[in-house]
C-alpha cells in the first residue's frame, strides 16, 4: 500500500479532469471514509428508529455513542500521539518485531486509563438497566481500542483497507440495530452498533497480526519508551480536548439541554449543527491528502536523505526553499478553496438545514460553526507540517492555545443564544492565525532545526 502516492501521482498526471477527480475522489474516499462511514451509519440508525422506537431510546442511544466518542477520543489522544511516534521510530530503525509489544502496551493503557471513570459513570452514576450499562461500557472499550489500532494500519498506509474495514462494520451496525430495536429498544440499539464497532476492531487487529507476526512480549512498552515523547502527550491530550471543550460548555451552560440517564447532558441543537458544519471539511481534506501524498512526500524525502548522502550546503539550502515554497504555497492554494468553500456554505445554510430536516433556529450556529471548521482544520494543516519537521513544542503550544481559547470564548458567549458557536470559530481563527506565524518562523530556520534543536546527539 506504499503505492498510494504512486496512484494518485498516476490519476493526476493523466492530464484530464476525469483522473483530477478520480484523485480527489479517490482520496477524499480514503482520508474521510472511516469518519464519513460512521456518521452515515448513526444517520441510517437514527432513520430506522425514529419510527420504531421511543424518542427517549433513541436520545439514550444518540448521548451513549457521542459521550463513549468524546471520551475515549480525550483519553486515547496522549496514547495514540506518543504510539505514533514509536511506531514511526521502529520503522525507521527497521525494529518492527517489537510494534506488537507496542500495540499490546497502548491497548492496554487505554483500558487502565479508561476503566474508572467510565465503569463509574455507566455502571454507578446514571439510571439504565444492566444491559444498557454493560452495552454502553463495551461500546466506551470497543471505540476506543479502535482509535489504538488504526494507528498501525495507517502506519502501513493502508488507507484502503481502513476505509473497507469500517464500510463493513458500519453496514452491520445498520442491519443488526434494525434487527435488535424492534424487541429491545435502546440496549438493542447499543448492541447492534457495538456489533459493527468489534468487527471493526477484530478485523483491524487480524490485518495487523499478519503484518506484524511477532508475539507481544514486552506490556511496558509505552510507559518506559514513552517518557521521552513527554510533549506529545500533552500535544495529543489537549488537542482532543480542544475539540470537545466547546460542546462540553454547551451541555454545562445551555438552558435548553437534554438531561438523559439521570445524569448525562447534551445540547442536541447545538451538537447536531456543529457535527454538520464539520462535514464540509471533506473537501479539504482530500485536496491536502493529494498535495502530501504526491509532491510533498518526495521534497521531504530528498531534503532529509541529502543530509545522509553528505550533500553541500548549497544543495541543502535549495532543497529548503524547494520545501518552504511548496508547503506555503499549497496551505495559500487550501486557503482559497477554503475560503470560497466558506463562502458556499454561509449562503446555502438554509437550504441544508432545510434538507437535513434540522430546525431552522440552528442555523447561527451551524454557520458560526462551518466557517470555524475550515478555519480549524487549516491549522491542523499547518501543524501536521510543523510535526512532519519535529517541531513539537510550537504544536504543542498550538494545542494548548487552542484547547483555553475554545473554552474560554465558548464559556463567555454561552448566555447569548446568538452568538452559540462563536466561541468555536474564535478559537480557531485565533489558533490558525498563530499557526501560520509560527510555520513560517520555522521553516525559515528548518535545516538549522534538523541539525543543531531537533538533534538528539547535541
Amino acid at each position: 500500500m506504499a503505492g498510494i502516492g504512486f496512484t494518485l501521482r498516476k490519476m493526476t498526471n493523466r492530464g484530464d479532469l476525469w483522473g483530477i477527480m478520480q484523485a480527489y475522489s479517490y482520496s477524499a474516499i480514503l482520508s474521510s471514509g472511516p469518519w464519513l462511514f460512521t456518521i452515515l451509519a448513526l444517520v441510517g440508525i437514527t432513520f430506522l428508529a425514529r419510527y420504531l422506537v421511543s424518542w427517549d431510546d433513541l436520545l439514550l442511544f444518540r448521548t451513549i455513542i457521542t459521550y463513549n466518542f468524546s471520551f475515549s477520543l480525550v483519553f486515547c489522544g496522549p496514547i495514540v500521539m506518543v504510539g505514533t511516534r514509536l511506531l514511526a521510530d521502529q520503522i525507521h530503525e527497521d525494529t518492527l518485531h517489537r510494534a506488537p509489544s507496542l500495540l499490546f502496551s497502548m491497548m492496554l493503557a487505554y483500558v487502565l486509563v479508561v476503566s474508572a471513570p467510565m465503569i463509574w459513570l455507566y455502571g454507578y452514576a446514571t439510571d439504565m438497566t444492566p444491559a444498557q450499562r454493560a452495552a454502553a461500557i463495551a461500546g466506551g472499550y470497543l471505540i476506543g481500542l479502535i482509535w489504538t489500532v488504526v494507528v498501525f494500519v495507517s502506519a502501513l498506509k493502508n488507507y484502503a483497507f481502513v476505509s473497507a474495514i469500517f464500510f463493513a462494520g458500519m453496514v452491520l451496525a445498520v442491519f443488526a440495530c434494525g434487527y435488535l430495536l424492534g424487541d429491545y429498544g435502546a440496549t438493542g440499539l447499543m448492541w447492534g452498533f457495538n456489533a459493527g464497532l468489534a468487527l471493526i476492531l477484530f478485523g483491524l487487529l487480524g490485518w495487523i497480526f499478519v503484518e506484524y507476526p511477532a508475539l507481544a512480549q514486552d506490556l511496558a512498552f509505552l510507559p518506559r519508551e514513552g517518557q521521552r515523547y513527554w510533549i506529545l502527550a500533552i500535544s495529543g491530550l489537549c488537542y482532543n480536548i480542544a475539540i470537545w471543550v466547546d460542546k462540553w460548555v454547551m451541555w454545562l451552560r445551555d438552558g435548553n439541554v437534554d438531561i438523559v440517564a439521570g445524569i448525562l447532558r447534551t445540547a442536541p441543537y447545538y451538537d447536531s449543527a456543529m457535527f454538520l458544519s464539520y462535514l464540509f471539511t471533506i473537501p479539504i481534506f482530500a485536496v491536502f491528502f493529494v498535495n502530501i501524498e504526491t509532491s510533498f512526500f518526495e521534497k521531504y524525502n530528498r531534503f532529509y536523505k541529502s543530509f545522509q548522502k553528505h550533500a553541500t550546503y548549497m544543495t541543502i539550502d535549495s532543497y529548503q526553499r524547494e520545501i518552504v515554497n511548496f508547503t506555503l504555497l499549497s496551505l495559500r492554494n487550501l486557503a482559497v478553496l477554503t475560503g470560497l468553500l466558506a463562502i458556499l456554505i454561509v449562503l446555502s445554510a438554509p437550504f441544508i438545514l432545510e434538507t437535513m430536516n434540522i430546525p431552522f433556529k440552528e442555523i447561527g450556529v451551524f454557520r458560526f460553526g462551518a466557517l470555524g471548521a475550515c478555519l480549524h482544520v487549516l491549522a491542523m494543516f499547518a501543524m501536521v507540517f510543523l510535526s512532519y519537521f519535529d517541531f513539537r513544542k510550537p504544536v504543542m503550544l498550538l494545542n494548548i492555545i487552542f484547547m483555553v481559547a475554545n473554552c474560554t470564548f465558548t464559556w463567555l458567549t454561552a448566555d447569548h443564544f446568538v452568538l452559540h458557536g462563536m466561541g468555536y470559530f474564535l478559537a480557531s481563527a485565533l489558533t490558525f492565525s498563530l499557526a501560520m506565524i509560527l510555520l513560517v518562523h520555522n521553516l525559515k530556520r528548518l535545516a538549522y532545526g534538523a541539525f543543531v534543536t531537533n538533534n538528539p546527539s547535541v
